[in-house]
């Protein structure tokens, strides 16, 4: 056995960085292709909101789908049942025009669905890739290389390329823009700048609560630099990556303004998201304690779905049932605010543990996968905390403070999924060889201290 860990050691830390990357990426790859032949599903597959998006792109009927509810009224039932007749900004843009691009190019059959596997794990596959090279922005080659296998043999993340919800290409694109953020704050430049603007504009448009946060991410950048550099150029950096973010995501915020008269940056429904957290009987997740998705029903919210049945079925009724969550949103925060607070603990713990009401997620291996990756990130991002301390140079952790804790309060607000909890730790995937080197440090000090 001892042999066999130190040949594997020096596969891993003697191999040239060439050989590393390409057999980290090659095992990637290979996993996630066997994971598409033992668990893809192309013949029937679940597509949700997205593929009902590409599938009206794909008929003829533009960027809609119908807001996904179950009317009380015989007559919205029939017109629900006919394809739609507005277009919306139901889901950020990117995925589902994807999926209609693959569908023009191979028709919306098993071909497509095969194809659209496949892309999805071509880009889970370079994660490995991407997650060495941002790591090597701030911890060792040994470090990086951990960092980098880790990301290789995380399946919770791998399985994503059976889902047609755009899971792989995100994950992917948030350790580019983190990587670009990094290399911002470690050597600025407008080249630097330019780049970490463009990834976090694809980002927003991948995932719509990213529009905020890249504007603040840029400008966390840029006060660093400003703090520990000294740049005078820091604001330039600043106005140019922002613009950069803005111009890319410009077309369809101004799509969104001559469909709905208001300023939409990428979708139309926050508070629809938010009420599903948030409610009388809301669980923290998207599951209920049955395995139900928390979604509005006559069962359990006969009001909610009576108001949205007196909403014209025009142009603005995915705003009008917009406002009708807001303020469901908001009397029941006003009304309970003590389980308001005790969804949000679970969510936060959920968090850091597993989403409980989620059957996958209650797999035993799945667990094991995810402490695999939580547990170093944590310790990971506690010691590059103190490594930054000593050093007095903040500028790595400090965005990925602001990303975890930005995306915690996303999860207050909201609620907890497994799809978000991996999105969240797969961009702290960098930092877990970090986190593995001080495991190995706290192992090998208890040894010491039980030899003495």
């Amino acid at each position: 056995m001892k042999k066999f860990f130190s040949r594997l050691s020096k596969l891993i830390f003697s191999t040239k960085q060439t050989g590393f990357l390409c057999g980290v990426t090659a095992i990637a790859l290979f996993i996630r292709l066997t994971i598409i032949v033992v668990a893809g599903n192309p013949v029937s597959p679940q597509t949700y909101e997205h593929g009902e998006i590409a599938h009206n792109l794909y008929t003829g009927h533009g960027f809609a789908m119908h807001w996904p509810y179950s009317s009380l009224d015989s007559n919205r039932r029939t017109l629900m049942a006919q394809p739609p007749q507005f277009e919306g900004a139901f889901m950020p843009p990117i995925n589902p025009y994807q999926m209609f691009l693959v569908y023009k190019l191979f028709g919306e059959a098993v071909t497509a669905f095969v194809i659209l596997m496949i892309l999805s794990a071509l880009y889970s596959s370079l994660i490995p890739f991407i997650v060495y090279y941002t790591a090597k922005n701030f911890s060792s080659e040994s470090e990086s290389r951990v960092s980098s296998l880790i990301a290789s043999l995380f399946l919770p993340a791998a399985f994503a390329v059976t889902t047609f919800s755009g899971s792989s290409l995100y994950q992917l694109m948030v350790l580019v823009t983190f990587n670009f953020a990094i290399q911002s704050v470690r050597r600025p430049s407008y080249k630097n700048f330019i780049l970490f603007g463009l990834s976090a504009g694809i980002m927003a448009l991948l995932r719509s609560e990213f529009y905020l946060l890249g504007f603040i991410l840029i400008g966390t950048a840029g006060f660093v630099v400003w703090k520990t550099k000294k740049q005078k150029h820091s604001i330039k950096y600043i106005l140019a990556s922002c613009t950069v973010m803005a111009a890319l995501v410009a077309p369809w915020t101004f799509r969104n303004y001559t469909l709905f008269g208001r300023f939409i940056p990428i979708v139309d429904h926050p508070w629809h998201e938010i009420w599903r957290g948030n409610n009388v009987h809301a669980s923290g997740s998207t599951y209920d304690a049955s395995g139900n998705s928390v979604w509005e029903n006559s069962d359990k919210y006969p009001n909610i779905i009576h108001a949205l049945d007196k909403i014209p079925y025009d142009q603005n009724f995915d705003l009008r049932a917009d406002s009708i969550f807001h303020d469901e949103t908001i009397v029941f925060i006003k009304s309970y605010p003590e389980q308001f607070a005790e969804l949000a603990a679970i969510k936060i713990f959920s968090l850091f543990t597993i989403d409980y009401h989620h059957t996958a997620s209650r797999n035993p291996l799945y667990f094991i996968f995810m402490m695999f990756v939580i547990i170093p990130s944590v310790l990971g991002m506690i010691a590059l905390f103190l490594r930054s301390r000593k050093s007095g140079d903040y500028d790595t952790v400090m965005l990925y403070l602001v990303f975890f804790f930005y995306y915690c309060v996303v999860i207050i607000s909201t609620f907890i999924l497994p799809r978000y909890q991996i999105y969240i730790f797969s961009a702290l995937l960098p930092v877990t060889g970090i986190g593995c080197s001080r495991i190995g440090e706290l192992i090998k000090g208890k040894r010491r201290s039980v030899s003495q």
